[in-house]
């Protein structure tokens, strides 16, 4: 009866050793810092990070695509910040002059090679208050 007990516990205690490790080694690879893109360039040359991610928007008529229309290359711009993107792969419906992006990927030579490009559409979801109703009314 000893042994049984022996035994039991130290699987317990392997199943709850193995699921721990599982969970703080698969946190750490995850972590992608939201940066400007000031903050990127200051990175650029350190191995602190690999993987960036960034908001903007796409600055009007910068959209180039490639020939098959599987890779694009645009400037995403904050305020007066300006930063070449290059992205292969298919875009998003909204991606267009102005949208609001996010993209993630690598910094190198001055251009982010993106490998995940999302666009933003917080205006359908937006409220806009109308002064004579005095009311909150959801816009689509």
């Amino acid at each position: 009866m000893q042994s049984q007990r022996k035994k039991f516990v130290i699987l317990i205690m392997s199943v709850v050793l193995v699921v721990f490790g599982w969970i703080t080694i698969g946190t750490g690879a995850e972590e992608v810092p939201y940066l400007s893109i000031a903050e990127l360039r200051a990175f650029e040359g350190t191995k602190e990070y690999d993987r960036f991610r960034l908001g903007g928007l796409v600055a009007p008529g910068s959209i180039v695509y490639s020939g098959d229309r599987l890779s694009v290359n645009f400037v995403m711009s904050q305020g007066a910040q300006r930063l070449p993107v290059y992205f292969a792969g298919l875009t998003p419906d909204l991606f267009k002059d102005e949208a609001e992006v996010i993209i993630e990927g690598r910094y190198a030579g001055g251009v982010l090679e993106a490998d995940n490009l999302m666009t933003k559409c917080a205006s359908r979801y937006e409220v806009e208050l109308t002064a004579s109703e005095g009311a909150a009314k959801p816009t689509y």
